[in-house]
């Protein structure tokens, strides 16, 4: 027989068990479910509203792949993405990491996690970084304003890196900014906790982050700007690494453009 694990705010407990929210059954069963993404068939990302008003994102696992034997080694090992990305959230708010709050976290375990579901609480942040800047600074370039992003964002992956926490998908759409500016890590079901984030794992967030910055409106002193605050110093003293990103990026970008022309749909912007 399936166990249930379950793991949930304690101030909003009552509240989920009351509306049927710590049950898969019934989870999956809902009709108010509003589809936000639904790119894999084994995972979906909803929208609901609960009757305390409540605005909750569920990303739900319908099936879950075994951890790969070697997922362990060197970063700490979770039996499903849902409770990899609760732990990760609570280690964020640990480590001062603006991100979103978890509400619950349900596995159903036989032998292994067979389905799984994590619930976390709405962000007052509609757009992503990439909207923003998109939008707002194509044809506005506000200096004061996207100088303070990019220290902000720069702060954001130090803090996280130096806190043991790698994202694996630290791409503009996964920064939401909310009110006054304020940036948002989202999208951490691949992220790892480890002892020590190495340099291997560095380059990879970093490169991601270059990769996927609009080239129509990231300046060359807009990623100084991040880079000076993530490295601290001169830069040169971090030529190697900065010229190790900059390689990744560009074969991120490159990779992107071919499965682009193979008519593959994509959201991270590469021009």
């Amino acid at each position: 027989m399936a166990e249930i694990r379950i793991l949930a705010d304690p101030k909003l407990r009552p509240e989920l068990k009351g509306e049927g929210l710590l049950d898969l059954d019934a989870l999956c069963a809902r009709e108010d479910l509003h589809t936000i993404k639904a790119r894999l068939t084994s995972r979906q990302t909803y929208r609901l509203q609960t009757s305390g008003g409540h605005t909750l994102y569920l990303k739900l696992y319908h099936e879950v792949e075994p951890p790969s034997r070697f997922a362990g080694m060197f970063a700490q090992r979770f039996d499903s993405p849902a409770s990899r990305e609760w732990h990760v959230l609570e280690k964020l708010h640990e480590i001062g990491v603006p991100t979103m709050r978890g509400a619950a976290c349900i596995e159903e375990v036989n032998g292994g996690v067979k389905r799984a579901a994590l619930l976390t609480i709405g962000l007052d942040a509609q757009h992503s970084l990439q909207t923003v800047l998109m939008e707002e600074f194509g044809e506005y370039p506000q200096p004061l304003r996207r100088q303070k992003i990019a220290r902000d964002l720069g702060g954001i992956l130090k803090q996280m890196h130096e806190g043991g926490v790698n994202h694996r998908d630290f791409y503009l759409v996964h920064i939401r900014v909310g009110h006054d500016d304020t940036l948002y890590v989202t999208d951490l079901n691949r992220a790892d906790i480890r002892k020590r984030v190495t340099r291997r794992w560095r380059v990879k967030d970093l490169a991601a982050l270059l990769h996927s910055a609009p080239h129509s409106v990231v300046t060359n002193a807009d990623k100084a700007r991040v880079a000076k605050v993530y490295f601290g110093g001169h830069l040169r003293d971090h030529r190697s690494m900065i010229q190790a990103v900059i390689r990744k990026a560009d074969r991120m970008t490159a990779h992107t453009r071919k499965r682009l022309a193979q008519g593959e749909s994509n959201y991270h912007v590469v021009e």
